[in-house]
């Protein structure tokens, strides 16, 4: 190979080399412009979303951060004033406070859909002479949804089947009464009735559905208590009237600690109209369509039908009142 040709060659290969670097610089540049491009895309959404949720202060709750909120010194629940100036009791209170003020998400949810339910259930309490604060036990319970827990607990006032057909309700493989929101209430206030009848207090009756009213009978009898303030039981029981407090506090007086559930709206309300169906029927989607509605109009507003038929029987079924309450798009 001759002089001229082998630093040819050299040339060559110092240009490919400095095209390999170059080009592997400009690829690390683009990279680190697109990541930080992406960063501040992030970081500026995360601003807006602070500035919506937190306030300009950058404070959870607007202008307050969580150190700055003044706590009730007072709490009453069930009509039954709660001995928060007792240390192990504030300490209880004030760990549900805060878990569930952290959890404004939840918090908003749970506000809207009480304007759709907490009416009826105010209604029906007062009614039955029961406090009305028992509407935030279903908030601790389900978060006013229709959930079923592993313990096979089911509906707003989470009853087990057991529970629940003691109260009158239907639960199989066909109907479950548990998620007729209007019925699910009912049975829970011949449930409080009763309890009301074997404990002095509404404390001890919202102890009993969280873990028995025996269960809470017994524990008091060898513990000699004589109220829930002076009981000793398992951990999720002796948080559960806290959470419930709290509950109430948060969702009654938000705008004390920063949410300001006033700018929301609750969440719609359908009107509906009730029909006579005459069951069996085999296919709920062929009715529905026979009759100009969908299947999942006839789903949503009738969660207790559990398949896709009805049973013997005379059912009273609700529809859509008109088209802006259905609850699927034609």
């Amino acid at each position: 190979m001759t002089f001229e040709l082998l630093e040819l060659v050299k040339r060559s290969v110092r240009n490919l080399a400095l095209g390999v670097v170059v080009s592997v610089g400009v690829l690390i540049a683009l990279m680190v412009v697109d990541r930080w491009s992406a960063g501040q895309h992030a970081l500026e959404i995360s601003r807006t979303h602070a500035a919506r949720v937190y306030g300009d202060s950058g404070a959870f709750g607007g202008a307050l951060s969580i150190t700055a909120l003044q706590l009730p010194k007072e709490v009453t629940l069930f009509g039954e004033r709660l001995p928060i100036d007792n240390w192990a009791m504030r300490e209880r209170f004030e760990r549900e406070f805060y878990s569930n003020w952290k959890n404004a998400n939840n918090l908003v949810i749970w506000w809207e859909r009480s304007g759709r339910y907490f009416p009826m259930f105010h209604s029906m309490l007062e009614e039955a002479g029961l406090p009305t604060d028992l509407e935030y036990l279903a908030v601790a319970e389900s978060g006013l949804e229709n959930i079923k827990s592993p313990a096979n607990a089911n509906g707003f006032w989470q009853f087990i089947p057991g529970t629940a057909k003691r109260f009158g309700l239907r639960v199989d493989d066909l109907i479950d009464e548990r998620l007729d929101p209007e019925k699910a209430t009912r049975a829970a206030i011949a449930y409080f009735k009763y309890m009301k009848s074997i404990l002095p207090t509404w404390t001890l009756v919202a102890a009993g559905y969280n873990m028995g009213e025996d269960n809470v009978m017994t524990a008091m009898q060898w513990q000699h208590a004589t109220s829930f303030w002076n009981l000793y039981v398992n951990d999720e029981t002796m948080r559960y009237i806290f959470r419930i407090a709290a509950l109430k506090e948060l969702m009654t007086h938000g705008d004390k600690y920063g949410l300001d559930f006033g700018n929301l709206k609750p969440y719609h309300t359908p009107a509906v109209k009730y029909v006579t169906v005459k069951g069996p029927v085999e296919s709920i989607s062929d009715m529905a369509f026979s009759m100009g509605y969908l299947y999942g109009d006839v789903k949503v507003l009738n969660p207790w039908l559990c398949s896709r038929s009805i049973p013997a029987g005379t059912w009273k079924i609700a529809l859509p009142l008109t088209e802006s309450d259905r609850p699927v798009v034609r």
